[in-house]
């Protein structure tokens, strides 16, 4: 099934263009050579990107995604939004937010991870050519900060993390998130002392949040449900600091809470195997650390969980066609620029 975006998500983009720099939804949809979408709940993936880089065309002043993200409310991720509102803490909405990403848009993901000092959101483009990737991450994020501060009073980010190089406004970027940002960084990402996952959520229900689960849960794109939920599991598991583990079938059923029968049954019917998604985000992952983080064939290697960086190097070649030296050499300077 192709990838798709909430059409309510891309409304605002639409709706943010045209109040703030007086373009109409009518020039946005021309110039992007896109067709307005009906009673479509969900467009393709594709047309949300064309959206993007051709509002980015439009809003020269370098804030589009800031604005953008200023305008969203919880409701433009529908049943989502309701659902992350709804948690119980601070910690169980970005946990939600991370697990159900793809139900907004298969455009990126959200990694969480936790130390015990503070907590780190990261958010990661699925392709490193994806376009007008700056504003669409920031539009992303801004939204979790807002949020935070909204549902739980006291709830700022500690930092903020923008790929961006830093613009002449770069106060404006602080202000908006309420915190300050570091500008050229390796990845988007935004960190929350560890103490603020424990800070209840002002409109907590425990069970409307579980109708509102099986809702979100029974809206995901169809074969997303699983497979997404699968690919952003492995995701979580690979890419760190240390070897991973967790990446045998059975653990992913068990951190997806489904039998590991249920879990090959749905990726029969999706027509993909366990073994494919993980060499699948296994090939994501090494781009974005070779690229992004410059990180060593050795270190790829280990934090993707092969044996030695020989099999790693034979898989890549698989993969791209070239070695990883290579291939990072042929992006490098791709890296970080719009298209």
């Amino acid at each position: 099934m192709p990838e798709t975006v909430l059409t309510r998500y891309v409304s605002s983009l639409a709706q943010t263009l045209e109040r703030d720099y007086g373009v109409s939804a009518e020039t946005l949809y021309q110039t992007a050579g896109v067709s307005v979408p009906c009673e479509s709940e969900r467009i393709p993936e594709k047309d949300a990107e064309a959206l993007w880089v051709a509002a980015s065309d439009l809003a020269p002043d370098g804030l589009l995604g800031l604005r953008v993200g200023q305008s969203v409310r919880y409701g433009t991720y529908a049943s989502l939004g309701h659902l992350l509102v709804t948690s119980e803490t601070v910690g169980d909405a970005l946990r939600a937010a991370c697990d159900y990403a793809i139900y907004v848009g298969a455009a990126g993901r959200f990694e969480l991870s936790e130390s015990a000092d503070e907590c780190r959101l990261v958010y990661t483009p699925i392709r490193p050519d994806w376009r007008a990737g700056e504003v669409r991450s920031e539009a992303v994020l801004l939204p979790f900060a807002r949020f935070a501060r909204w549902a739980s009073p006291g709830v700022a980010p500690a930092r903020v993390y923008l790929m961006r190089a830093k613009p002449v406004n770069a106060a404006v970027f602080e202000e908006a998130f309420g915190a300050p940002v570091v500008f050229g960084a390796a990845t988007h990402a935004m960190t929350w002392p560890r103490e603020a996952l424990m800070r209840p959520m002002n409109d907590a229900n425990p069970a409307l949040h579980a109708m509102l689960k099986e809702h979100v849960q029974a809206e995901m794109p169809q074969n997303a449900a699983t497979t997404k939920r699968l690919e952003h599991y492995l995701a979580g598991k690979l890419g760190g600091g240390e070897p991973p583990s967790g990446l045998t079938i059975r653990d992913a059923a068990l951190g997806l809470n489904v039998s590991v029968r249920s879990l090959q049954r749905e990726l029969e019917r999706a027509g993909m195997s366990f073994r494919d998604i993980l060499a699948a985000v296994r090939e994501e992952k090494a781009k974005q650390l070779l690229v992004r983080q410059n990180a060593s064939v050795q270190a790829v290697s280990a934090m993707l969980g092969y044996s030695e960086p020989a099999a790693f190097v034979r898989a890549f070649g698989r993969w791209a066609g070239v070695s990883p030296t290579e291939y990072r050499r042929q992006h490098k300077l791709k890296y970080g620029r719009e298209s």
